[in-house]
Formats: structure tokens, sequence, C-alpha cells
């Protein structure tokens, strides 16, 4: 296997679990946006946890804790989640697009006064999944490796710095483009750049992502790889099985560098 030009990484749940940061962002969120009710208690971080891989959002995260508070079953949540966060967005006076629009301006609010409160706190909230030393490694062996991540371009650069994680572009969601875009980009800068089309792989932990690129002809050289320590299910690692396109990738390959990628 020729390793390639261009790694294209996710960042949460690829490079970063923020999980805690999450759940604490989501709290306070919660609190802001409903106000009249009681703080969501601590505990129910376990659950949260185990319901993080149905958000595609970041906003739906303190809808997805209003789900678990108002007792919606697991089940229903990991296997119909859509259909109940529609229901949850026009419950409330202020429903629909508009609560969509609150929720992610608040939660942004949310996240940058922690950060200007106590940075060094939130920093803690978001860990890395493996060695710093292995993710510099990897990160060296292709000519170019670069972020594609719906979180904010400026937050994750702030843990990629606390972490000395060099990186030749960090593409956020400030850029209000699909990731398919994304790697359009890329694949049109480095022909431009050397008058040949590169070799590109990406990562991502989310399926429906990945499923997504596959639809485009015009991406099918991309090399597509489900990290399955991130915010995925067993249910969607076993469906990967029958897509050719799209390889399962551990944590322990990655940490191997590129060429055990297979």
């Amino acid at each position: 296997m020729t390793i390639p030009n261009i790694l294209a990484l996710d960042f949460d749940g690829v490079l970063c679990d923020g999980i805690r940061e999450y759940f604490e962002s989501s709290r306070r969120t919660y609190m802001k946006v409903w106000p009249g009710e009681k703080l969501p208690d601590k505990d129910l971080f376990t659950t949260f946890r185990a319901l993080r891989p149905v958000i595609m959002t970041g906003w739906e995260m303190p809808v997805l804790l209003r789900a678990i508070i108002q007792g919606y079953p697991e089940s229903r949540l990991l296997l119909d989640w859509e259909t109940v966060r529609d229901e949850l967005l026009h419950a409330d006076r202020c429903h629909g697009e508009a609560l969509v629009s609150v929720l992610t301006c608040t939660l942004d609010q949310v996240r940058y006064d922690w950060i200007a409160a106590d940075r060094r706190e939130w920093l803690e909230g978001n860990t890395p999944y493996c060695s710093l030393d292995d993710v510099r490694r990897i990160l060296t062996e292709p000519e170019l490796a670069v972020i594609a991540t719906t979180k904010e371009g400026a937050v994750a650069s702030q843990i990629l710095a606390q972490w000395n994680i060099p990186l030749a572009d960090i593409q956020g969601k400030e850029a209000g483009i699909h990731k398919c875009e994304n790697l359009r980009t890329l694949i049109a800068d480095y022909t431009m750049a050397h008058g040949q089309r590169p070799r590109l792989w990406f990562v991502e932990d989310r399926l429906e992502t990945l499923q997504h690129v596959t639809a485009h002809p015009d991406l099918e050289d991309v090399g597509l790889f489900l990290a399955v320590w991130g915010y995925n299910t067993p249910e969607k690692r076993a469906t990967i099985r029958a897509n050719a396109r799209i390889r399962l990738l551990t944590l322990e390959q990655f940490r191997s560098g590129l060429m055990a990628w297979q």
C-alpha cells in the first residue's frame, strides 16, 4: 500500500475525545436555553457518553441532554434520534429553526466564556485518544496533514496548540461547507501546485459522512477510513463489512502508522 500525499482527519472522535467538555458545555447551555429548569445532574454523564454517537451537529447535544432528562428510552434515542430531536425542537414556544439558532449561538458563547474564565479547565475536558508522540509521528508521514471538522477552527486550534501538534491546515465549521467540498479543495490545490492528482485519505468517525463521500463519483479515489474508537456504535461498524469503499481503522492500526492501515 502506498501512503497518501494528503491525510485529512476529522478532529472530534478521531484525534480528540472531548466528551467531558461537551457534557459540561451542554449542561451550561441547557440552563441558559431553559432557565426555569433544574441544572442537569452530573450523574447523567455516563448515559450522555453512550448516546453521543447519535449527534451530527454540536447544537444537538443540549437537546440530547433534554431527551435524557425527559426519560426517552436509550434504545429509542439510538435508533430514532432524528425523530426525537425534532419532537423536542417543536415542543417549546421558541421552536424549530429559531431554537436551533439559539442553541448554536448559546453553545458557542458558553464555550468561549468557559475558555475565558478557566482555559486550563476547559482544555482538560479535551483529551487525545493516543499519545501525542504517536500523533506527531503519524502526521509527518504524508506530505500534508490537515483537519476537516465541524468544530470551530479557532477552538480546535487552541487544543492542538496546547498539544503542540503542527498541521498544514485546519478547516472548521466557519468554512460553511460539507466535508466533500473540503476534500475537493485539497485535491484541486494539490493538483494545481504539483501537476498531478494527489492520493488522499480521509479518516472520520461518522459513518454517514463517509457514506456521503461515496455518493460522489469525482471522489471515488479518496481512501475512506472509519475510526472505530470514535463516536460510532458496533451496529454502525458492522455495516462496513458490506462496503468495499470504507475501511475500519482501529486505534492500534492508527498508532502503528499509515502502512499499517490495510
